[in-house]
């Protein structure tokens, strides 16, 4: 049902903006509904957002399309925060306008009926990435679905036929705003890995594996029989980088994995543990096993995250 009516939304569209996240997954299914739209001779644009900065966003996006009659935002792989989150954005609907949200990432409870009751359109599907999403909604065609396959590399740090997603990866974490919207625009234009993304990649490349081998530490704790690793990498790397040069400790030495960046962890577990409900006790969310979720403060050294993310994956594991 709910693709049926964002497929309505998109067919009733004659303005579109799409809000999308800053990785791989994000940048894919905005190009995908950017190429849909420029099709059909819609007029499109695309604003790239983080977590804590999408209200922001989407009180921007929305109040344009107050003025604009045939206007439709829609959000792509980014989930609200809480539902205070979702029932503020919620509150942003006050006249009328139309926005189709699809992500794939774990919500908060209460947050998607508190946008669905504001009139808001929300796929969601944990099964499937988001650009996965955006091809059903927008009922890809031919050469489309190369971009999800870019996506889906990405998401699960798989490798890709062409080694694009990686080279991908490295690449949208030095480019500013405005950069990846660029980088949006490009694949929406059909180009896989135009020259001057090429560019970026040749001159970042050395350097920043060669950091990241040369400045990740790795510290180890155990709570009540749970092994935590902590990886802390440079600030740029990221955490697909830091597993696949083997840093980051397997099954045989952790229960719970995390790397730790200067705003946000990324949590990785096996087995029966779960990613995803450590995650969202923590203020995250993401798939069963990789999640992410906000780092509490700057000053939270490894030990200090090691116990939280410790008392939070005992809590799920005993169901409480």
């Amino acid at each position: 049902m709910s693709l049926e009516k964002a497929w309505g939304l998109l067919e009733a569209a004659r303005r579109l903006h799409v809000v999308s996240h800053v990785d791989l997954d994000g940048l894919a299914a905005a190009a995908l509904l950017l190429r849909w739209a420029r099709r059909r001779g819609i007029e499109a644009r695309h604003s790239v957002a983080g977590v804590r900065g999408l209200y922001r966003m989407l009180r921007r996006a929305l109040q344009e399309a107050a003025g604009q009659p045939g206007s439709l935002v829609v959000v792509a792989d980014l989930s609200p925060r809480g539902r205070d989150d979702a029932e503020a954005i919620a509150g942003l609907l006050r006249w009328g306008q139309r926005l189709l949200w699809i992500d794939h990432h774990e919500w908060p409870e209460g947050a998607r009926e508190a946008l669905e009751r504001a009139g808001a359109v929300v796929v969601h599907d944990r099964s499937r990435v988001t650009a996965e999403i955006a091809c059903s909604v927008a009922r890809c065609e031919g050469d489309d679905l190369e971009l999800v396959g870019l996506a889906r590399a990405d998401d699960s740090c798989a490798e890709d036929p062409r080694g694009l997603a990686e080279r991908w990866r490295l690449v949208l974490r030095h480019l500013d705003w405005e950069g990846l919207r660029r980088a949006a625009e490009a694949l929406a234009q059909g180009e896989l890995w135009p020259d001057w993304v090429r560019e970026v990649y040749e001159r970042e490349a050395p350097s920043y594996y060669s950091e990241i081998r040369e400045k990740t530490s790795v510290d180890r704790y155990e709570f009540n029989g749970l092994r935590v690793a902590v990886v802390t990498p440079p600030p740029r790397a990221s955490g697909c980088d830091v597993q696949r040069l083997g840093l980051v400790p397997g099954p045989e030495e952790a229960d719970v994995a995390v790397i730790l960046y200067p705003r946000g962890i990324s949590i990785r577990t096996w087995g029966q543990l779960r990613a995803d409900c450590i995650a969202s006790r923590l203020g995250g969310g993401g798939h069963s096993h990789v999640a992410g979720a906000p780092r509490p403060s700057t000053t939270m050294g490894p030990a200090q995250i090691a116990r939280m993310v410790a008392n939070a994956a005992e809590e799920c594991r005993t169901g409480q």
